[in-house]
């Protein structure tokens, strides 16, 4: 299907439950197929519908409200009015985000004020901005505000990846939007794994390298925990073992929620360390995990069902879906798996998303890059959560 068939079948649906002439708010994914298009696709859109703001990235695979798209050229638009709602659109690169961790500064350029109570969509390009050391700059400036996104993924080197913004296309840096007003974005995150064995303490650590745990070998550790496990647990292991990392050192009990997901990437037998793909400090507890697709899809659902019991009578209107790409076909059996489930439990709503090389959320209070993960934005009506 080229751009413009592309196009028009996508306002034609969107103009089936979209009347008004001018939009608050678009949220636009296409895949790299249309990397060379990126322009005209933005001047369709802002020549349809007069988006107040608009941000979207290209991907290697999108997601509609209906169809997760992954091997082939498609895109997926989100729009909708937001009234009473202020929007604010940006685009950051790797010389302004020194300033963010400036309240300020961080207020003018990203349009809200700590006490407006703002949420976040971000969506950098991996190769041009340092996005961790901005969000703990964003988690400093707004402690507990939302943050959502997703890296872009439609290519593997620096230039490869188009960002939208309004009636403009970036090749580096970071677009987004704050949202202030009477709607927030409610995130969903989803990392797919359940604990295995039992917490563990880190007592000598360096960097991302597990020297020991408990004052044992960290390698001999967990090779005790794997024998023990149930025959399909081994086997789950042996091929998608990860580290779980805790976030509140104050809790006592841990569940899934509770554990930062890191890969484990290797480990010296012979000197009985493990290696990680992050930092790990001494003194924070740590347990093992699996992931596999019923696990993913039993946290997913217990996860949506969880945030959608608290809202009440309060529904979400809207959904922006930051899946990592290997999560679709590279891990369930059918296409088509989390906008489902989404789709089912929220009773369907209009959607969009799109397969990250990273994927942005919190977890126990802070917000961090995530992988294999899905990271849900609801947009739902502000209210007091019991």
């Amino acid at each position: 299907m080229g751009v413009e068939d592309a196009l028009d079948s996508v306002f034609f649906q969107i103009r089936e439950g979209f009347s008004s002439e001018k939009a608050d708010l678009a949220i636009l994914f296409t895949t790299g197929h249309f990397a060379d298009s990126c322009v005209d696709i933005s001047r369709r859109i802002n020549e349809t519908f007069s988006p107040t703001c608009m941000v979207g990235c290209t991907a290697g695979g999108v997601i509609g409200s209906d169809q997760e798209y992954e091997d082939q050229a498609a895109l997926a638009l989100l729009v909708g009015n937001l009234p009473e709602c202020q929007l604010n659109s940006f685009h950051l690169t790797h010389q302004n985000v020194s300033g963010i961790g400036d309240a300020a500064i961080a207020a003018e350029i990203l349009g809200a004020r700590p006490d407006e109570d703002p949420s976040f969509v971000l969506l950098p390009d991996p190769f041009s901005i340092q996005t961790g050391d901005l969000l703990s700059k964003l988690d400093s400036v707004y402690p507990g505000a939302p943050k959502l996104g997703g890296l872009a993924s439609a290519g593997f080197q620096p230039g490869s990846n188009r960002l939208y913004l309004n009636e403009d296309t970036h090749m580096e840096g970071l677009v987004g939007f704050s949202l202030t007003g009477p709607l927030e974005i409610l995130p969903v995150v989803s990392q797919g794994c359940r604990p295995i064995g039992r917490p563990l303490m880190v007592t000598d650590a360096e960097r991302n390298v597990i020297k020991t745990l408990g004052n044992r070998s960290a390698f001999e550790v967990l090779q005790e925990i794997v024998s023990e496990l149930s025959e399909e647990d081994q086997r789950l292991a042996s091929t998608a073992l990860l580290t779980g990392v805790v976030i509140d050192e104050y809790k006592t009990d841990f569940d899934q929620g509770d554990f930062l997901i890191r890969n484990l990437i290797g480990g010296d037998p012979e000197r009985g360390y493990l290696v990680i793909n992050d930092h790990i400090s001494l003194g924070q507890t740590m347990q093992f995990q699996v992931r596999d697709a019923n696990t993913a899809e039993e946290e997913l659902s217990i996860l949506l069902n969880h945030h959608l019991a608290r809202l009440g009578i309060k529904k979400p209107v809207a959904a922006a879906v930051f899946n990592c790409n290997g999560r679709g076909l590279k891990l369930f059996p059918e296409r088509n798996h989390d906008i489902d489930m989404i789709q089912t439990a929220t009773g369907g709503i209009p959607s969009a998303g799109f397969f990250c090389a990273g994927e942005i959320g919190p977890v126990g209070g802070q917000t961090f890059i995530h992988g294999f993960t899905s990271s849900i934005g609801l947009f739902v009506p502000k209210q007091d959560v019991e």
